[in-house]
């Protein structure tokens, strides 16, 4: 079980159109391009989807189309985590229906949930997905959820965990967890930090910009394995190029604008209150989608 769940996995994102509904249409061709890119995986719902910004009709629709486009050719993970448990129990219970291969969730944020209510919604998450393992998504930089490496330890040992998802700059604290777990299925998630986090200890990593150059995430996974360490680092700092011009733009309208110009999402556009890209980078996003377009068809 935990074997398939390593791996480089875009945390897909999910299209729109004029109207602000799921673009059904540029899901499926964004499904089809990640995975003629070769990646291992899909990180489906996270915050890169826009999960948040849609209802659990719309979040369910997503996991229905992703499905039917990629199940049985790469791994599958459903992000079904809310502030509601009962939100979570519903998306994880329509996971396992669709076929799902695991469920992740992140920890409930907004609200001062104790340790031990964060446990219990695990459990009761974990409990709905009717045996798929769960990836644990700690991200305390946005969910203002700091766990503690005690409190991690805790929670990726409850019945049914299969992996964590570890989005943090804290390289010590990743290999402080790898140190403790060295079975443990565990994902870099600042793809930034890929290449390191890898030599902290991770063994796969889910991000964002994987969507547009998902196979320079596995040229520097293949470095690390081969111990060529050098190319790994040249690989994510031209990872880190990309990175630079999308934080300028916003990230999630920056990537959609770019997959926009690859012909593969009709509308560049994030859910409001997300505003389109600035004009002024368009011509950058232009001759970045036209390199990498480029690019990734020689791999």
């Amino acid at each position: 079980m935990k074997q398939n769940l390593r791996g480089v996995m875009p945390a897909l994102l999910t299209p729109f159109n004029q109207q602000q509904q799921v673009d059904t249409d540029s899901l499926r061709r964004l499904v089809r391009f990640n995975i003629e890119q070769g990646i291992d995986g899909l990180y489906v719902g996270g915050s890169t989807g826009e999960a948040f910004l849609q209802s659990p009709q719309e979040r369910e629709q997503v996991l229905e189309i992703v499905a039917e486009e990629a199940k049985g050719k790469v791994t599958l993970i459903a992000h079904v985590g809310a502030i509601s448990t009962r939100e979570s129990q519903t998306l994880a219970a329509a996971a396992h229906r669709y076929g799902f291969d695991a469920v992740s969730a992140v920890t409930p944020f907004y609200y001062p949930f104790s340790f031990n209510e964060h446990c219990d919604h695990y459990r009761a998450v974990t409990d709905s997905a009717e045996g798929l393992p769960m990836v644990v998504y700690n991200i305390p930089a946005l969910s203002g959820v700091k766990l503690t490496l005690e409190q991690i330890d805790t929670l990726i040992k409850l019945p049914g965990v299969g992996a964590l998802k570890q989005t943090s700059g804290d390289l010590y604290e990743m290999e402080k967890i790898r140190r403790a777990h060295p079975d443990l299925v565990l994902y870099n998630g600042y793809d930034e930090i890929f290449a390191s986090g890898l030599l902290a200890g991770a063994d796969g990593g889910i991000g964002s910009t994987y969507n547009v150059m998902g196979w320079r995430y596995m040229a520097i996974k293949k470095a690390v394995q081969e111990g060529d360490v050098q190319r790994a680092m040249h690989l994510q700092s031209e990872c880190n190029k990309v990175i630079d011009l999308l934080i300028k733009t916003g990230v999630f309208r920056g990537l959609k604008t770019i997959l926009h110009y690859m012909d593969i999402v009709a509308m560049p556009l994030c859910r409001k209150p997300f505003a389109p890209v600035d004009e002024q980078y368009l011509p950058a996003l232009k001759a970045l989608a036209a390199q990498l377009q480029a690019e990734g068809s020689t791999f």
